[in-house]
């Protein structure tokens, strides 16, 4: 009876003992599942907090460039006001003077260094035909023209004293003519330009040398209302 006794607590000791040992054992993975979770709850706060910081920043970045665009454009502004607000500075009387000289037609004709200081041109025995040492004066007083369209020239055919007086008055005629063909061609309008033929009765030297002829044979440019 006695061994009966001390079985059965033997027994009831065991079924104790297994019994916490069983629980304890069951509330390890209940442990382990809740810490898990509460990490996966704050690893998305955390991102939502990083993504929030950097829009943060990205909207820091953008008022200030506004704000210093918005600066640099109120300067500009500024300047621009003042210098509008500056007196205009007027040349003195002197300057405008000595503008006028250099721009003046009659003094460009006049300075020996211009080309358009030469309005001659030669021909060879009984030709009307401009040679091409001649072109550029040709071309110089066209181009005068062109410029100063308020002028008007006269070109003035000449012959030496040989041959008869028609026959001077035509080759004169046809040289003056040549000259103000060049010249429209060159883009200079017709009604700027007059032609008359002197013959032999208006000699640049006179005599009948071969050196006086050549000097008589020419066309002379002359500025209405200049010279």
């Amino acid at each position: 009876m006695k061994r009966v006794w001390v079985g059965l607590c033997v027994a009831i000791l065991v079924a104790g003992c297994g019994t916490t040992g069983g629980g304890s054992s069951a509330q390890k993975p209940k442990a382990a599942v809740e810490k898990k979770d509460v990490f996966d709850q704050a690893q998305p706060d955390a991102n939502q907090q990083a993504q929030a910081a950097a829009e943060a920043e990205a909207r820091r970045k953008a008022e200030e460039e506004a704000r210093t665009k918005a600066e640099a454009a109120r300067k500009a502004e500024e300047e621009a006001r003042r210098a509008a607000d500056q007196p205009v500075v007027q040349p003195l009387p002197e300057a405008r003077m000595a503008e006028k000289a250099l721009t003046d037609p009659a003094s460009m004709l006049k300075d020996p260094a211009n080309l358009l200081s030469k309005r001659s041109v030669y021909y060879d025995f009984d030709m009307y035909s401009i040679r091409d040492e001649f072109q550029p004066i040709v071309e110089a007083h066209a181009k005068f023209l062109r410029e100063h369209k308020d002028l008007r020239i006269r070109v003035e055919g000449n012959c030496d004293e040989r041959g008869s007086r028609e026959y001077n008055l035509a080759l004169g005629q046809r040289r003056a003519d040549a000259i103000k063909r060049a010249m429209t061609l060159l883009g200079v309008p017709a009604r700027q330009i007059e032609t008359v033929s002197f013959g032999a009765e208006k000699p640049k030297m006179p005599g009948s040398s071969e050196e006086a002829w050549a000097e008589n044979r020419r066309s002379d440019i002359v500025y209405v209302g200049l010279e």
